[in-house]
């Protein structure tokens, strides 16, 4: 067998144990999971943002509180200004995440804006379940030398079976800053599931024509909401560096264990909704 055979053999091997695992996670936390469910149902459309062009496209342009997306622009910028020297991703060159731990207490724009109400109760009528926060990341992506790889080509995120991340630009953004760009829900079922996660240019255009691409471009500000396991996606293909925010939102019954646990100090878990609570794993 030669090492590329070997490669997508492992590859779809490990996608569907991942699979296999969500029932058991749901099984070891049934009592957790019957709650998310039930408060998702009891959430109200008009609590919301449009749920039925999210389910249609498998993206939406939001607008939350302005004053909350300004605070958070301008607080990554500074954030920026202060960083020194940037650090370095593990596997990725083109970006680098700036945030620590530090920069995420419950009183600081970055988890204000994670855990506002309408985006969370947006976020459970689209998952079917009170979501979990799995991470928050202020990334700077940077050009580089060489041909697009990993993420700056097309993938799908394979953590669950449905999955949210809102994107919040902390710059404009214009195709010289390497927007976010997606293939609306319709246009990714065109593509074979068995292909390998990463899907370079070339090979995604026996599928879908490539001016069917959305690149989402937008001024400083500009908010997405996004099904990134619904829909192909790629980014950080950056002319001019960008500067974006990243939350992301699962079931955190998914098909890998949760990305990490949440701190949450006794006196500020009783400032917080059941809803907040869930969404940082606490009771």
């Amino acid at each position: 067998m030669d090492v590329s055979l070997k490669s997508y053999v492992r590859d779809q091997v490990r996608r569907n144990a991942e699979r296999l695992s969500r029932p058991l996670r749901i099984a070891r936390g049934y009592g957790e999971y019957q709650e998310r469910t039930r408060l998702a149902e009891a959430v109200s459309p008009s609590a919301c943002y449009d749920i039925d062009t999210l389910q249609a496209q498998g993206y939406l342009r939001i607008e939350p509180p302005a004053a909350l997306v300004s605070e958070v622009v301008q607080t990554s910028r500074k954030k920026l200004a202060d960083v020194g020297s940037l650090p370095q991703s593990r596997n990725k060159a083109f970006f680098s995440q700036l945030l620590d731990s530090s920069d995420l207490g419950l009183g600081g724009p970055f988890m204000r804006f994670a855990l506002d109400e309408k985006l969370l109760s947006t976020t459970a009528r689209y998952l079917g379940v009170a979501p979990f926060l799995e991470s928050v990341e202020l990334l700077y992506s940077k050009p580089v030398a060489g041909a697009p790889a990993q993420s700056q080509q097309w993938h799908r995120d394979r953590t669950d079976r449905r999955i949210i991340k809102v994107f919040l630009y902390a710059v404009d953004v214009t195709p010289r800053q390497g927007p976010l760009s997606l293939l609306s829900r319709s246009d990714s079922a065109r593509v074979p599931e068995v292909l390998f996660h990463y899907v370079p240019d070339q090979q995604m255009a026996r599928y879908v024509e490539p001016e069917r691409a959305i690149a989402l471009t937008g001024p400083a500000g500009t908010t997405i909401m996004t099904d990134t396991q619904a829909c192909y996606h790629l980014g950080s293909r950056c002319q001019e560096p960008r500067l974006a925010y990243v939350a992301y939102y699962s079931s955190g019954f998914g098909y890998r264990p949760r990305e990490g646990s949440w701190d949450v100090p006794t006196a500020g878990r009783a400032t917080l909704s059941r809803l907040q609570r869930l969404a940082l794993g606490s009771s």
